[in-house]
């Protein structure tokens, strides 16, 4: 009796071991990148939606390309390169995580790299990973709010908002109306809605913006530049246009909540431009009139 549970005791932690390794859910079946389960093209068009998220922020160079030097051959270089070498980087840290932690563990959890950091050889204490967490979005934050204030004094300077936009600070020369104003939208959402909406929100937006910018290129090929100029490939663009609206489409089915805040955005920009095309035609001055003018 003695002897069999011994022996039982023995052999009792290498079979718990034993079962223990084949429920593991990382083990041999599953592989970095593999695809889920379901349509593989409608995958396809989740992942890419969330990349759109992911890679916000690049475009806002666009705002500072004036004051570099040779832009047309600079400032696409720099964008490009950036977005590569962002893409190359999250690939490495997609395939490191999934090597690292249980991709079942990934998947049901809220802050999947705090899982990934925790499992590593230096634990990482939560606390800590919070506040470097909290610095990255609010860096990120803070360049957005710049953006899109500095985009709506541009719309106030050519009058596609009221011009009270364009007003700057006596001192600071900042717009410092737009930024109260686009501050204020952006507490708005976060007071009325929860994080994944306003991203599905931001895709939602960045998608349609995008596809319009594809389209602008095209249009804009028409007109005469005097000086040299990056001229897109056109097959990118005609790729970029149907890839946007299968985005979209695609976006807008699985987040349908997300077409209200949508609907209230622009209906606020919709209200904002009528109120400057009202004050903007009821205060410029009538053409004169050259018939009547003397011809001495």
């Amino acid at each position: 009796m003695s002897d069999a549970s011994s022996e039982r005791d023995q052999t009792g932690p290498t079979t718990d071991a034993r079962e223990g390794s084949r429920s593991h859910p990382r083990q041999q079946d599953e592989q970095p990148f593999e695809f889920n389960e379901g349509n593989t093209p409608l995958v396809i068009l989740g992942g890419a939606a969330v990349a759109f998220l992911a890679m916000t922020g690049f475009e806002n160079a666009a705002n500072v390309a004036e004051e570099t030097r040779n832009p047309s051959k600079v400032f696409p270089r720099a964008l490009l390169g950036g977005m590569a070498l962002a893409g190359v980087l999250y690939l490495l840290v997609a395939f490191i995580a999934s090597l690292v932690a249980p991709l079942d563990d990934l998947a049901g959890s809220d802050s999947g790299l705090l899982e990934v950091v925790q499992a590593g050889p230096i634990a990482v204490p939560a606390a800590v990973f919070s506040v470097i967490a909290l610095v990255a979005v609010t860096n990120t934050t803070l360049v957005a709010l710049v953006a899109q204030s500095r985009i709506m004094y541009g719309m106030g300077r050519q009058g596609v908002v009221p011009r009270v936009f364009s007003r700057t600070h006596h001192s600071r020369h900042t717009p410092w109306l737009a930024i109260v104003f686009t501050t204020a939208i952006v507490l708005a959402l976060l007071l009325t809605t929860d994080v994944e909406n306003l991203a599905n929100v931001t895709v939602l937006f960045l998608i349609a913006v995008y596809g319009m910018v594809c389209l602008a290129a095209l249009v804009l090929r028409k007109d005469q530049v005097g000086h040299d100029h990056y001229r897109a490939p056109t097959a990118l663009l005609y790729l970029g246009i149907v890839a946007n609206i299968a985005l979209l489409g695609y976006t807008a089915v699985t987040e349908p909540s997300s077409l209200v805040y949508c609907g209230v955005m622009l209906a606020i920009g919709g209200v904002l431009y009528l109120v400057s095309s009202f004050f903007t035609s009821s205060t410029e001055p009538a053409e004169p009139d050259e018939s009547h003018q003397s011809t001495d």
